[in-house]
């Protein structure tokens, strides 16, 4: 059985060869994509058709083919995703590959032989899983449009692969309302949590060309922003199902200037309120230096809003209700410390 099948792989091989003018339908092994060597595992090509292969108007090294049976046009992956500016990790114990893309919060991974494509961690179907055909793994045409939501434009026997989607499959976005509670600012990580800290709220990932306002509607940048901001913010609707959730904003302006600067905060539960002049908050704390609990004296300079900036009495604050609350650094070496409230956000 192994020798008819050894054979019949040969024969579609040179089959291959003939049908595209000498040129293989086939690419080299790659060197962390592990070589399937039993054909009983491989997936050969029943009839090959070869489609030549461009990427951003560049010609591709490797060529595409039609699978016979869910009549798909396959595109090499790892060619395609690189150049598109992916970066890939292979999995050689689940035969999976890993893509990421930095400073954005696209995340997916494609397993060899399983028709589920993962994207954003949400389960896509395509009707046709991925190939390992002699050490180069082939996806569906339908991953790069569908999935990553990139141009695909096939004309006869040419695929074409873009960067920019089409209109069709521009990002769709959503306005959402929020309040700073984190910023990172460095070369690694450049990110704005909002609405909560550790597992919760959002995390909104930018880059060069998210564009960043004041409230008068100027051009500031990521380090101008500080926690405490309320903010609206245009991000994708493509949102990983991390905790916390992870997606790319395209634009942040700021609601209202603040020239209160450097206060820290605690993201959590109330767990005691005294009349309304002093509460304690429980939970994540959103810097370095700030407490994951915290007693806050309350005075009429506090300003106690709910998150859609209607004003709230502090003494109306419950046991559990969620808030956030921002303080000044200045706190007393008490366990837990105590400190004077700036501005206390209460959330749905």
């Amino acid at each position: 059985m192994k020798k008819h099948l050894k054979k019949q792989a040969a024969a579609l091989l040179v089959t291959a060869m003939a049908v595209s003018g000498g040129a293989s339908a086939f690419a080299a092994p790659s060197a962390d994509v592990k070589q399937d060597r039993d054909p009983q595992q491989a997936e050969m090509i029943s009839a090959i058709t070869n489609y030549s292969l461009t990427i951003n108007g560049k010609a591709a090294k490797n060529n595409g083919y039609m699978n016979q049976q869910t009549k798909e046009i396959m595109l090499p992956l790892r060619e395609i995703a690189k150049a598109l500016g992916y970066e890939i990790k292979w999995n050689n114990e689940d035969r999976s590959a890993e893509l990421t893309k930095a400073n954005t919060p696209i995340w997916s991974l494609v397993q060899t032989d399983k028709d589920e494509y993962n994207e954003n961690k949400m389960l896509v179907k395509l009707g046709t899983a991925p190939a390992n055909i002699l050490g180069t793994l082939y996806v569906p045409a339908k991953y790069f449009s569908d999935v990553l939501h990139h141009g695909v434009v096939v004309e006869g026997a040419t695929v074409a692969v873009t960067s920019e989607a089409s209109e069709a499959e521009d990002v769709k976005t959503i306005k959402a309302n929020g309040v700073i509670t984190a910023v990172h600012n460095d070369e690694n990580r450049k990110s704005v949590h909002i609405n909560g800290a550790g597992p919760d709220g959002i995390l909104l990932n930018v880059d060069e060309n998210t564009v960043i306002l004041n409230a008068a509607g100027e051009k500031i940048e990521l380090k101008d922003l500080s926690l405490g901001l309320d903010v609206e913010v245009v991000h994708s609707m493509a949102m990983t199902m991390s905790l916390p959730g992870q997606t790319y904003a395209s634009e942040i302006k700021v609601k209202k200037d603040s020239d209160v600067k450097d206060l820290i905060g605690t993201s959590g539960l109330v767990t005691s309120n005294e009349d309304g002049s002093k509460i304690t908050v429980k939970g994540f704390g959103m810097t370095e230096a700030s407490p994951a609990e915290v007693v806050l004296n309350v005075s009429s300079e506090t300003v106690v809003v709910d998150q859609d900036g209607e004003e709230v009495k502090a003494s109306e604050l419950k046991k559990d209700d969620k808030v956030l609350a921002f303080f000044s650094p200045m706190l007393t070496k008490s366990l837990p410390p105590i400190g004077n409230a700036v501005k206390v956000v209460v959330m749905k």
